[in-house]
């Protein structure tokens, strides 16, 4: 009888069929383009060692993550992990407002004792800084991303996924987190290259200003 279910003298049975069809269309589904909360499905990834599909995806904070396909469209896996972060961050900080504690310190001191920086980093303006420039620079949906990643421009490897690498850059190299808004800006000295520490600095609006691409067209002509 069990066999039946497999297989009849005319051929494989309908079960059976139905089940070769399920795992075909499995395969032919293209989510490329959609999206699953933060994350934008950019392209086929390699397939997981237990053989599943997985898919390289844009989390609208500029990171780049591997998802299995049916944590996606379960809605299992809405982000790369920020989103996470950031509903912790609300727990810390009501946890923290509770106790009178203070969440406003500088993030450099708020390390755990194996140096992870704890869950309301993410509101610090430093950090506000590190993840717009991965925005600019690498979602398309961003509104400034045509003048930044859609001319090339791009993060280096020890900035673009180790905050506390451009967090200890910035502060050796005179970012204020004291300063007025405006005020202490990250800034290409070179505004066709890259963000990397060899050709960022921090400056006020005036230098900003005549470092513009548009400036130095003037200045030339």
């Amino acid at each position: 009888m069990k066999a039946h279910c497999f297989r009849t003298s005319d051929g494989p049975s309908l079960f059976l069929v139905r089940r070769m069809v399920r795992v075909v269309m499995a395969k032919l589904i293209d989510i490329t383009g959609q999206r699953f909360g933060r994350l934008v499905v950019v392209r086929r990834g390699d397939t997981s060692s237990d053989g599943k599909a997985m898919w390289v995806c844009l989390c609208d904070c500029g990171e780049v993550t591997e998802v299995r396909s049916y944590q996606l469209r379960s809605g299992i896996t809405k982000s790369c992990g920020c989103l996470f972060r950031e509903t912790s961050s609300v727990t810390a900080r009501q946890t923290n407002n509770k106790y009178g504690l203070d969440s406003n310190r500088n993030v450099s001191a708020n390390k755990s004792k194996h140096g992870d920086i704890k869950p309301y980093a993410s509101y610090s303006r430093l950090y506000h800084v590190w993840t717009s420039m991965k925005q600019r620079c690498n979602n398309p949906h961003a509104p400034n991303y045509a003048a930044y990643g859609g001319r090339g421009i791009r993060i280096c490897d020890e900035w673009m996924h180790d905050f506390k690498a451009f967090e200890s850059w910035a502060f050796a190299h005179g970012y204020d987190q004291d300063a007025p808004k405006g005020q202490c800006t990250l800034d290409r000295i070179d505004v066709d290259g890259n963000y990397s520490p060899s050709n960022c600095r921090w400056a006020d609006p005036k230098t900003q200003r005549h470092n513009r691409r548009d400036s130095r067209r003037l200045e030339v002509s």
